[in-house]
């Protein structure tokens, strides 16, 4: 019989997966990756992880977890991604032994209650991506942190005292280029104004081409409309509850046509921005699928692209 010991990766993703993680799951010693993303875990993540010495992909976000994160995770001296983002930790925030990956390439920790200071992480030389945003971190914001082999930090919505380190790095999402040295940061007034450009250019088409209201193709039910075309993908209500943090109103940009803008994050960590209708502003459905199929067919320089919408449950967002 295979001895459990041998497993190598687990990828149990969305399964429904309820109650505490076991202690014997440190026994898994040749594992390199394990996967426990939107399920119900609760519980505090166990000490015994650290067991598994041959870890490098640690990925436990959109649960329940509790408690204080494992200190001793700082044994795992192969461990390249720890990703936990979306639970609900308590204590002092992150331990200062984390300092001691050597491997460690990205720290993702977003909306997890975690409070203090943020720790001095300059130790880690292979560090690239930090996302400590939803939190309530205080203090100043570590300069050696931010150094310019990072690709990205987000330190945005805590309760930093929003000094700058020297180096011009704010607390706010930034991508820094290596190959250019220039930093290219998300404004949200530009994200606005390109959603004002796209409303504007939406109508003048609509008026000129109402004869491309028979190429939408739909699927009718009581509850959802699903339009087919190339590129424009349908997101669930979920994803894009996970995207805006339940569509949170310190996050809203701006208003455009008939409802709010979001500033949003997928899954896949692309940036986007989440229009909802108003539940006093829905659209007939005949209207709402004629703005999806104009707004799939916008593209120029100056306005954002539609990446898709949602029309569950009686909602209608477009996502650009």
């Amino acid at each position: 019989m295979r001895s459990y010991s041998s497993i190598s990766t687990r990828l149990l993703n969305g399964n429904k997966l309820s109650g505490s993680l076991p202690d014997e799951l440190g026994n898994l010693t040749n594992m390199n990756r394990l996967q426990l993303d939107e399920n119900q875990l609760s519980g505090s993540v166990p000490e015994s992880l650290a067991n598994m010495i041959n870890v490098r992909h640690l990925h436990m976000n959109n649960n329940s977890f509790t408690g204080q994160l494992p200190s001793k995770l700082s044994n795992l001296s192969n461990l390249m991604h720890l990703q936990l983002d979306n639970n609900n930790f308590s204590g002092n925030g992150i331990p200062s032994t984390y300092e001691n990956l050597p491997r460690l390439v990205k720290l993702s920790l977003r909306n997890c209650s975690l409070q203090g200071a943020i720790p001095d992480l300059n130790s880690i030389p292979s560090r690239k991506y930090l996302d400590l945003s939803w939190n309530q971190f205080t203090g100043s914001i570590p300069s050696n942190n931010l150094s310019t082999n990072m690709t990205t930090v987000d330190l945005s919505h805590n309760k930093l005292n929003r000094s700058i380190p020297r180096g011009g790095i704010y607390p706010y999402l930034q991508r820094l280029k290596r190959k250019t040295g220039i930093i290219a940061a998300i404004i949200i007034g530009a994200v606005a104004a390109v959603l004002a450009i796209t409303a504007i250019t939406m109508l003048l088409i609509f008026r000129r081409n109402s004869k491309y209201m028979h190429l939408i193709s739909r699927k009718q039910t009581s509850s959802n409309v699903c339009i087919k075309i190339d590129g424009v993908k349908a997101f669930t209500l979920k994803e894009l509850t996970h995207a805006t943090n339940k569509f949170d109103i310190s996050i809203k940009v701006g208003e455009g046509g008939y409802g709010n803008v979001y500033k949003g994050i997928l899954s896949d960590e692309t940036f986007v921005a989440v229009k909802r209708a108003g539940e006093n502003s829905l659209q007939r459905q005949k209207e709402f699928l004629t703005e999806i199929e104009l707004l799939s067919r916008l593209h120029h320089r100056n306005l954002v692209s539609l990446l898709g919408y949602c029309s569950e449950e009686g909602e209608q967002v477009n996502n650009l």
